[in-house]
């Protein structure tokens, strides 16, 4: 009779060890559904055009293209290069979504968002995607400091 109750016991802290990190992760997922995408944010000391501009080029150093926006809507939205998987029947893609606004203090704050569109099997049905948001990336990092170099240089 020990022996079940030490099994059931020790496959129940099995399976609670990983809850921390899932249970982060959801209640992240379930703040994201209520107060909306997590956008990372930086304020630079420029106007709205020129920093538009500016990111408007780091886009391009990424490697993504330009699908919409311009500076008088103050947002960007661009894809990167559509990825094959290794058994070539689906595709992922990124997105990234950068709004530009002014702040009271001067300057323009830019937020950015980057989603990963995985599509894994066309013969499934074209156009159903599951778009995922990324929390951190290192595409983040490199997208600010591209346009904080592109404001430095002008």
């Amino acid at each position: 009779m020990k022996t079940p109750f030490a099994v059931v016991l020790t496959g129940c802290v099995l399976a609670l060890a990983g809850c921390g990190s899932v249970g982060a992760d959801l209640k992240t997922s379930v703040r994201e559904k209520f107060d909306g995408l997590t956008y990372h944010t930086k304020v630079v000391t420029a106007d709205g055009r020129a920093t538009y501009q500016a990111a408007k080029q780091a886009v391009g150093k990424l490697g993504f293209r330009v699908t919409g926006g311009g500076p008088a809507q103050g947002r960007i939205d661009a894809l990167s290069v559509l990825s094959a998987n290794d058994s070539l029947q689906g595709a992922s893609q990124l997105s990234m979504k950068v709004k530009l606004s002014s702040v009271a203090t001067g300057g323009t704050e830019v937020a950015m968002l980057l989603t990963e569109q995985i599509q894994d099997d066309f013969n499934k049905g074209a156009g159903q995607v599951i778009e995922t948001p990324l929390r951190e990336s290192a595409l983040y990092v490199v997208f600010f400091r591209s346009v904080e170099q592109a404001l430095a240089a002008k």
